[in-house]
């Protein structure tokens, strides 16, 4: 949406927005897919969630924010700005989830209007997937301190608080 903000990245060949191009961007997915990639190959598990807000819900969060005095921290003017770009960031993020989404990195898409909703998908996903694998342990105290637990325990309740 702002080539102009990868100008700040210091990238080696891009000197302006016009050096931006599909090419460019074909590289950037294609390093993107290969450092996931990388990352897989040794034994990183990937998880990547798109938080899927509609339009009207966002709407209200704004209003609540500049209704609710605790929450107008939340609030920026840039909010209504790029709020007039919805549909040229959802084309966006239709490109990227499509473009760098594979089997060893996948994309979760949740639908995020209810917030308590979209955690329980969220964790119900993350729990899901890591049930197929049967090799990931809990890690295990060492012998010695596990013995000391208890003593360790008194120490911290004899602590005046």
């Amino acid at each position: 949406m702002h080539p102009e903000y990868i100008l700040s990245e210091n990238i080696p060949g891009i000197h302006s927005v016009q050096d931006i191009n599909q090419k460019f961007w074909d590289r950037r997915f294609e390093q993107i897919n290969n450092f996931e990639r990388h990352l897989a190959q040794n034994g990183t598990i990937i998880f990547k969630f798109f938080l899927h807000l509609s339009k009207e819900e966002q709407r209200l969060r704004l209003l609540r924010r500049l209704r609710l005095s605790q929450k107008n921290w939340k609030f920026s003017p840039g909010d209504l700005k790029e709020r007039k770009l919805w549909d040229q960031y959802q084309q966006c993020y239709e490109e990227v989830i499509n473009r760098t989404s594979k089997s060893h990195a996948p994309w979760y898409i949740i639908p995020a209007d209810n917030k308590k909703a979209a955690r329980v998908l969220v964790e119900s996903t993350l729990l899901q997937e890591l049930k197929k694998y049967k090799d990931i342990k809990e890690p295990e105290l060492e012998p010695k301190i596990k013995d000391n637990i208890e003593i360790y325990r008194e120490q911290l309740n004899s602590e005046k608080p």
